[in-house]
């Protein structure tokens, strides 16, 4: 990677041989924004539907190493009634499947600023109703989870000295126990997500005798 000297101006480490420079670290951070979009067996789908909704994603990016978290919510209406912990959940109701993953990655890194980065983590699965006070009724869910993988690929556009915005696409499994919650309803998921991202790694400076 070319230095870069801070100061073109001669100054006293200059007539010493000495230039003060600025390259990138190895530490750097990302956030995402995309639009996910769900599919589920088919006895969760005649409950969930196969819905939408957005995707919030930060990640520290350790040279090639990737370490993210993802915030995941969504309101749906129930495609049919359900019984959990011995209380039916109406259609009326406004139901918010919420998705936590935790993750970690590797950039393998090609030409024309375009990257693939596949991933490994756990994903933490939550149902909460946001209209109980209409229903006058409270519900309790069991929360679960399960291992997720996956693999995002990346189009970078440069910036700025080591910052980028990409866009970028991913598909990914989750093998969640949504028995745990319902015994009906099937286990995993498939999603697919398109959004737009910054990353920017921080700047090192240093001295360099020349």
């Amino acid at each position: 990677m070319r230095n870069v000297p801070k100061n073109q101006g001669e100054t006293d480490l200059q007539r010493h041989g000495i230039v003060e420079c600025r390259t990138r670290s190895n530490f750097g951070l990302r956030f995402d924004f995309a639009i996910s979009n769900y599919y589920y067996g088919e006895q969760t789908s005649s409950w969930l539907g196969q819905h939408a909704g957005p995707n919030f994603n930060f990640i520290l990016a350790i040279e090639k190493v990737n370490i993210g978290f993802r915030f995941k919510p969504w309101s749906v209406d129930p495609q049919k009634e359900l019984e959990f912990n011995g209380i039916v959940l109406p259609t009326t109701a406004r139901l918010n499947p919420i998705k936590i993953d935790y993750y970690a990655g590797y950039s393998f890194d090609f030409d024309q600023l375009i990257s693939l980065e596949p991933y490994l983590g756990y994903n933490r699965s939550s149902f909460v109703v946001i209209n109980e006070d209409v229903l006058n009724q409270q519900f309790s869910f069991e929360k679960t989870g399960g291992l997720i993988l996956g693999t995002t690929i990346n189009k970078y556009f440069k910036l700025k000295d080591y910052e980028y915005l990409s866009l970028f696409g991913s598909i990914g499994y989750g093998f969640v126990n949504f028995e745990k919650v319902q015994s009906s309803l099937d286990n995993g998921y498939f999603e697919w997500n398109l959004g737009i991202a910054v990353k920017g790694f921080f700047p090192r400076n240093f001295r360099k005798k020349v």
